[in-house]
């Protein structure tokens, strides 16, 4: 047991030394002193008189009013409740003679959130029993939200970079096969007979068209990423989706749609108006595009907190996804999974680029033949 293990020992079990302050000047003192210069908090729980110690450091970290008395019940309370198991396994064990040290989600005394850096070893009497546990923790937070934004953005950036690569091959090929399909038919009018000129042009006609397309397509993402982050501001979620419904009033009109919506957990939010307007239209679209011949369609659209983040669900009773099949592919640019004559595929693509540039994630939930719902946590 190390020297600074063991004031810590004698300070919070509140053990008895004859030690004078001539014999150990740096008794107390010494580990106040290192306690404030590493800002450490420590704490110890003594199983014997079933109590719980806060020294100095750790109430002020945790912003404790004057007067408050930790307990081994409310100890847990300090801990964020995704990480409360972590933290109850952690001093089980602890409690068993295993020493730790994790780096845990805490809350302070008024409920706010940070990250802590914690280390805790069992307390041995003479016969080596263990009569508590004791520890130390530090406020980290800063630098771990700084390595949690890092690796948020690493993955951003990485799965940014895959769409970026596939999209870029599938128009290479696109315009390649739309530029060989060109160069053939136009060598093939050199040597035409009158009788087949007709055809060749009918090919020439197809391939204009689709090549066209293909560049429509191509402008939409473009604009579609092209817009300024500048332009994030307070959106209501009901007004967006007033306004997607007033420009799909005619497609929800015909197929009788009947959609339902909730925004009061989380009414608003500041985002890029566009990219909304976006998310909630090609989203809307695909439902009512992939929807089911055998019932009505119904959407569901609804906002939450989760963990304090809000959160985006559109839900549909359509014709659902094989996710196990094409779970992978879903977000691919120009990638369909039913036949359907206006089925285009770069809907999601775009969704997706849009909720990830904006460091938010887009899950989805899909039973073919019951329908898909797709979750976006901003």
């Amino acid at each position: 047991m190390n020297f600074l293990t063991q004031k810590r020992r004698k300070i919070l079990l509140g053990e008895s030394q004859k030690e004078t302050p001539q014999s150990n000047p740096f008794n107390n003192f010494y580990y106040k002193e290192v306690a404030k210069l590493t800002g450490a908090g420590g704490w110890c729980i003594n199983f014997l008189e079933k109590k719980s110690y806060l020294d100095p450091e750790a109430r002020k970290i945790l912003k404790t009013p004057e007067g408050y008395v930790p307990s081994i019940r409310n100890a847990i309370d300090f801990y964020d409740p995704e990480h409360q198991e972590l933290a109850a396994k952690t001093f089980y064990d602890c409690g068993n003679g295993k020493p730790f040290s994790i780096v845990v989600k805490m809350r302070t005394h008024g409920g706010s959130p940070f990250w802590a850096k914690a280390i805790g070893a069992p307390i041995y009497n003479e016969n080596e029993e263990i009569i508590g546990i004791q520890g130390v923790f530090q406020d980290v937070n800063e630098q771990k939200v700084k390595e949690l934004n890092l690796e948020k953005s690493l993955r951003i950036i990485e799965s940014q970079n895959s769409r970026m690569l596939n999209f870029a091959n599938i128009v290479s090929h696109n315009l390649r096969s739309h530029a060989s399909n060109l160069n053939l038919t136009m060598e093939l009018f050199k040597d035409a007979q009158p009788e087949e000129t007709a055809e060749l042009k009918e090919n020439l006609f197809s391939i204009s068209e689709s090549l066209n397309a293909t560049i429509t397509h191509l402008n939409e993402i473009v604009c579609a990423q092209n817009k300024s982050i500048k332009e994030k501001k307070v959106v209501y979620f009901s007004e967006v989706l007033k306004s997607v419904m007033a420009s799909l009033s005619i497609r929800l009109h015909e197929n009788e749609v009947e959609l339902y919506s909730e925004f009061s957990e989380v009414p608003k939010i500041e985002y890029i108006p566009f990219y909304l307007e976006s998310i909630f239209m090609n989203l809307i679209s695909n439902a009512i595009k992939y929807r089911s011949p055998e019932r009505k369609l119904a959407i569901d659209i609804f906002t939450f907190l989760e963990n304090d983040r809000p959160c985006l669900t559109i839900k549909d009773n359509g014709l659902g996804i094989d996710l196990a099949k094409h779970g992978k592919y879903l977000f691919n640019i120009y990638q369909t999974f039913h036949n359907t004559e206006d089925a285009v595929g770069i809907g999601l693509f775009i969704v997706k680029n849009q909720v990830e540039t904006l460091q938010g994630i887009i899950e989805v939930e899909s039973t073919v033949g019951v329908g898909t719902s797709f979750t976006i946590k901003f």
